[in-house]
């Protein structure tokens, strides 16, 4: 298709702990990002979203599978590929406290890009304040460190950062979860805008469901490494066909005391991604497992249009 701008075929991220310890966060995971969408990905703790965000971004090397943004395999690029590369996709990460370094001024924060990939030059200090106006900081703000601002305004700050070198592609890793519900909502309402100003493509990780459908326009559902539901935001929300996403939306609160919702509750913990259980890794808590849930993985496939699931149920 002409309009993807990222592909992911298959793609795995194991962590070697010991000689007889792998632990496969990432397990065969594939899906694409079309040009100027948001796709949104959830999922519990420890799922791996985190994890293939940073194996997108190369922060991590995949050890099997492809990443293809446009068309070129990431983890093969090389000399002027990747620099071009590193300019168009860019990562907000989930606590700006970690990643804003309390040494520098804002001003070198911000500009470390452009400073990296030898733009603005001359015109640095401008760029900084335009940019930091831009996500709703004053440009006086630019002399000072990270620790004289709240969270809000330090992801203000990691989020110019990431707008210096003008990306195509950003990967907002649960960029809200620190943050005050009220200061959550303008953080999104600025990612929005910033969208459809500059044409922007987001993969936007996040545990808040209602956020989630609020910004994106497909959501993808991850347990245990793996994908197991996609769908447009709306139809996730309406029609839920994996036994797990109905489980997660279950749990979202309604702002209407007169619809009664069935609360889905999850027995047990979710299993750890070194010991994960045979075939389906969700039929340990999944309410409707049957025994072929145990003897064999299901399959990656299409049960509607553009709705992707991986579950045996469909099949019976």
């Amino acid at each position: 298709m002409s309009d993807v701008l990222l592909e992911v075929r298959d793609l795995k991220k194991h962590f070697s702990m010991s000689s007889d310890f792998v632990l496969k966060a990432v397990d065969g995971v594939s899906f694409s990002i079309r040009k100027g969408e948001t796709l949104g990905l959830v999922g519990e703790s420890g799922c791996g979203k985190s994890t293939l965000g940073r194996t997108l971004i190369r922060l991590y090397e995949n050890t099997d599978g492809e990443v293809l943004y446009k068309g070129k395999n990431v983890h093969q690029l090389r000399g002027k590929e990747v620099n071009q590369f590193n300019r168009d996709v860019q990562m907000i990460f989930q606590a700006p406290q970690a990643s804003l370094n309390p040494r520098m001024t804002v001003e070198d924060i911000v500009a470390e890009g452009l400073d990296i990939h030898g733009l603005g030059r001359g015109k640095r200090r401008e760029r900084v304040a335009e940019l930091l106006e831009l996500v709703g900081l004053h440009k006086d703000h630019a002399q000072r460190y990270p620790h004289e601002f709240s969270g809000g305004q330090r992801q203000r700050i990691g989020i110019a950062r990431a707008l210096a070198v003008e990306p195509e592609f950003i990967i907002a890793d649960e960029p809200i979860s620190a943050l005050d519900v009220s200061i959550q909502a303008q953080v999104v309402n600025l990612l929005e805008d910033l969208q459809q100003e500059r044409g922007l493509t987001y993969l936007f990780i996040a545990h808040d469901l209602s956020m989630v459908k609020h910004i994106s326009n497909r959501i993808g559902v991850m347990y245990l490494g793996k994908m197991v539901e996609m769908a447009p935001s709306g139809e996730l929300y309406a029609e839920p066909l994996h036994p797990y996403t109905r489980a997660l939306l279950s749990s979202v609160p309604v702002p209407d005391p007169t619809i009664k919702r069935e609360r889905i509750v999850l027995q047990g913990d979710l299993p750890s991604p070194a010991n994960k259980p045979s075939g389906c890794g969700f039929r340990t808590r999944c309410p409707l497992a049957v025994p072929r849930c145990a003897e064999a993985e299901p399959m990656w496939k299409q049960a509607k249009p553009d709705h992707w699931v991986a579950c045996h149920l469909l099949d019976m």
